[in-house]
């Protein structure tokens, strides 16, 4: 008699579906790196060293062993801490299955961080590179190796965020205090075009302290860190289904035109080609 097995369907938790970049870098004692925003998401490792990290309305240390994983479109910075020069492993991708992450600050085992370096330092030889670190394509005959480099990218993360998180240093500043209630403010009047001179109003804090806190924090004006904030929640309605001139008016732009020119400013597309991408 034939026994038929129906087998047991194992989905994927993580599906990384295209890398854009993956490299390692030490950096100087004082560098900055000012904030960004992209569709993809975004992962950065600690090896030796710290630094502080924007990411949204969070402001936080991340030390040796610890990384963050930043979803797309979510506003992003970091720079040097505590005198060091902060060793750091960059990898950046597009991926069709995820999680629902709680929290994406994790803290990496010593042996996942030996799994990362040694991922990195045989990636020359697997691809091929533009500008030093943007992935552009597989070499001939290193199929299986890409494979066995995203698939170990993947366990890394998959292992890291099953585990509870663990002693980050929030940074808890008068100037860390102020950009908060500021984003704050920002996310509450987002179908609004609020100015400077408003948001100083709305938050009682002049506007060259303003100034301040989004160069420090942000690295970009806070006209600028609006205008990508409305863009993510732009791209999250249109994602939901939302036409152009829905998700225009729903953050503050009535001239749709107008919305376009910034929205391809700054996800890089304009919304129709978003539009299209994501259905």
């Amino acid at each position: 008699m034939k026994t038929t097995l129906k087998g047991c369907v194992v989905e994927k938790c993580i599906r990384i579906s295209a890398l854009f970049s993956a490299f390692e870098r030490i950096f100087d004692k004082d560098y900055y790196f000012g904030g960004e925003t992209h569709d993809f998401w975004e992962l950065v490792c600690v090896v030796e060293g710290a630094i502080r990290v924007t990411a949204g309305e969070d402001i936080f240390m991340l030390e040796e062993g610890q990384a963050v994983l930043h979803s797309p479109m979510e506003f992003h910075s970091f720079w040097s801490e505590k005198g060091t020069m902060p060793h750091i492993i960059v990898v950046t991708f597009a991926a069709d299955v995820m999680p629902a992450l709680k929290e994406r600050r994790f803290r990496l085992l010593e042996g996942e961080i030996e799994m990362l370096c040694g991922l990195l330092s045989k990636s020359e030889r697997i691809f091929r590179f533009e500008q030093e670190i943007l992935v552009h394509q597989i070499n001939a005959g290193r199929e299986a190796d890409a494979h066995l480099f995203v698939s170990g990218i993947e366990n890394i993360i998959l292992s890291a965020c099953s585990r509870r998180g663990e002693g980050f240093t929030v940074i808890e500043s008068a100037g860390a205090g102020n950009y908060r209630a500021i984003v704050r403010v920002l996310e509450e009047h987002m179908t609004e075009r609020l100015s400077l001179q408003e948001v100083s109003q709305l938050c009682s804090m002049s506007e060259s302290t303003i100034k301040k806190t989004f160069s420090r924090y942000a690295g970009i004006g806070m006209v600028e860190y609006f205008n990508q904030m409305k863009m993510r929640q732009a791209a999250r309605l249109l994602e939901e289904g939302k036409s152009v001139g829905q998700a225009a008016e729903a953050v503050g732009f009535h001239d749709q035109n107008y919305f376009s020119t910034v929205f391809k400013r700054i996800v890089g597309m304009s919304p129709r080609a978003y539009l299209a991408l994501r259905r």
